[in-house]
């Protein structure tokens, strides 16, 4: 009689675990979803600007400063040449307008021309036809407060200007701006050899992630 009962009750929890729902097991469940990734951004904005003093300027070939992206440039002495006594400037603002810290780098290079055949009163000041704006355009580039080419007391030499320039290495964090001025003039001491002769300014203004 023991036999048959026992028999009897195995029987009962076999059926309940074939049957299902009679037994829980504890759990618990933890979540994670909806998981992202997104880019930071790096983005250089540059405002120019100039001034011109017994000469003529043009920014940006007359169409004022560029949208982002775009070149900024000034020229000097296109309708008003360019002579002994004038001077002018102009001024970079670059600002770092993205989401990420980066470092600022310039790349620059000066190139000087002679312009048309020298005339006579050229090449009697210069016989040999080299001496240009390289020597007698003065200048003066400054960031911020801080002087990286000559001082405003004393302007050096143009024909030295971009190798100053591409020293410059400065952290620019998201939303901070530098502002570079260049300040240049021709003395009044300058004479005939500099006639028709002529200077060009490249720079190109690099952010990179740091």
């Amino acid at each position: 009689m023991k036999k048959i009962i026992g028999l009897t009750i195995a029987a009962l929890l076999i059926t309940g675990l074939i049957a299902g729902g009679t037994f829980a097991y504890f759990n618990d469940t933890e979540a994670s979803t909806g998981n992202t990734f997104t880019a930071g951004t790096l983005n250089l904005v540059d405002v120019i600007s100039g001034a011109a003093v017994n000469n003529s300027i043009s920014i940006n070939g007359g169409a004022g400063d560029a949208a982002d992206g775009l070149n900024d440039k000034v020229d000097f002495g296109l309708t008003d040449p360019i002579k002994p006594g004038s001077s002018g400037q102009i001024t970079w603002t670059l600002s770092n307008t993205g989401s990420m810290s980066g470092n600022l780098t310039l790349s620059s290079s000066t190139i000087f021309g002679e312009g048309a055949a020298p005339n006579d009163a050229e090449l009697a000041a210069d016989g040999t036809n080299t001496i240009g704006l390289g020597q007698n355009l003065m200048v003066w580039a400054t960031r911020g407060a801080t002087d990286i080419y000559g001082t405003t007391a004393g302007y050096l030499a143009s024909s030295g200007l971009a190798t100053a320039l591409n020293l410059e290495n400065q952290a620019m964090a998201a939303g901070n701006s530098l502002v570079y001025v260049l300040h240049w003039k021709v003395p009044t001491t300058v004479g005939n050899e500099i006639q028709g002769d002529n200077a060009t300014l490249n720079i190109n203004f690099t952010l990179t992630q740091n």
